[in-house]
């Protein structure tokens, strides 16, 4: 399965938990440079093409003039959530341009995979794009770097260094919880912090896609020393795609797997001799974590972390769910 395809997948897939701190209540400072055009009369009118950017903002207390596909990125992020109001200019790889046009802002952010779209696009305003996701990888350094350029983009300094510093705390705090579970005795039922884990999330009953090397969520564990079972080949999104069997290759592993799962997958993992069959699976070493948008930033990485803790600490009886049930 290609990357296009998991893409509009996972745009589809709804979140349902909150940041685990108080992120959005950040401090608001006027950039330095007098040169930035948040520092005029008014703030500078944002629209913004990648989610990725938009929670940003949105974190730092910045509300964008226009976002893309915004019922979607509700569902799909859910926190922080875009304010009723703001306008839907439509898909993220097309854009309504009527609209743009309409909203006039003073800048377009894209993601340096939609540079395609940058000639289009600087018809209607300036453009400026972000890399986060590329083949050198570190997403999460990248996201703080990013961060910390949207705040003086944006006018919103003080409001970024709060929410790189809050991001690092939240993992700090995550991490410490994962260190003091394995001083304890392990709990049946359940992945083990001292396991190494898979991170899937399922395309059908036989095919997942595996977060590892480029990915955040690998940056995330690594953070917490958190060991990741998957070292196969991954796209710049950090993502792999395997079929079943290829998860018995680590014995002693975890898994984790994000809901919600495709329609029909649980009743097919039921039935499935290979899926039961897994050590992981077999040992009961599985857990359901909450649903993500795997390709987000700062926000992303922070409830992430709580969310893994959760996972890899909570009693088997509620650490389980969903494919589990086989």
């Amino acid at each position: 399965m290609q990357r296009r395809t998991f893409l509009r997948r996972a745009a589809l897939l709804p979140l349902a938990s909150a940041l685990p701190f108080a992120l959005l209540d950040m401090p608001r400072a006027l950039a330095a440079n007098p040169a930035n055009p948040a520092n005029s009369a008014r703030a500078p009118r944002v629209v913004v093409l990648d989610w990725g950017i938009v929670e940003t903002l949105l974190a730092m207390g910045f509300t964008p003039a226009g976002v893309t596909e915004t019922d979607s990125y509700n569902e799909s992020v859910v926190a922080p959530a875009i304010p009723a109001g703001v306008p839907d200019v439509g898909l993220r790889l097309a854009p309504s341009l009527e609209l743009l046009q309409q909203i006039a802002p003073d800048l377009i952010l894209i993601n340096s995979s939609q540079e395609s779209q940058r000639e289009m696009l600087e018809r209607i305003a300036p453009v400026r794009a972000f890399a986060i996701y590329t083949d050198a990888g570190s997403p999460y350094r990248r996201s703080c770097e990013v961060t910390l350029e949207l705040g003086k983009l944006c006018g919103r300094e003080a409001a970024a260094q709060a929410l790189v510093d809050g991001t690092q705390r939240a993992i700090d705090t995550a991490r410490a919880r994962l260190l003091h579970a394995r001083t304890q005795t392990p709990r049946p039922g359940t992945p083990s912090p001292a396991d190494p884990l898979y991170l899937i999330r399922f395309f059908d009953g036989r095919h997942v896609g595996v977060y590892g090397a480029r990915s955040l969520f690998q940056d995330v564990m690594d953070a917490m020393a958190v060991r990741n079972a998957w070292h196969g080949a991954t796209d710049y999104w950090g993502i792999g795609v395997a079929g079943l069997e290829q998860l018995a290759n680590v014995p002693d592993a975890g898994l984790l797997y994000f809901n919600p799962l495709p329609a029909g997958v649980d009743h097919q993992l039921a039935d499935n001799r290979l899926w039961r069959a897994l050590p992981p699976v077999a040992a009961r070493r599985v857990a359901a974590l909450p649903p993500f948008w795997g390709f987000g930033m700062l926000p992303s990485a922070a409830r992430f972390a709580g969310a893994l803790a959760d996972a890899l600490t909570a009693p088997a009886a509620t650490a389980t769910a969903g494919a589990q049930r086989s």
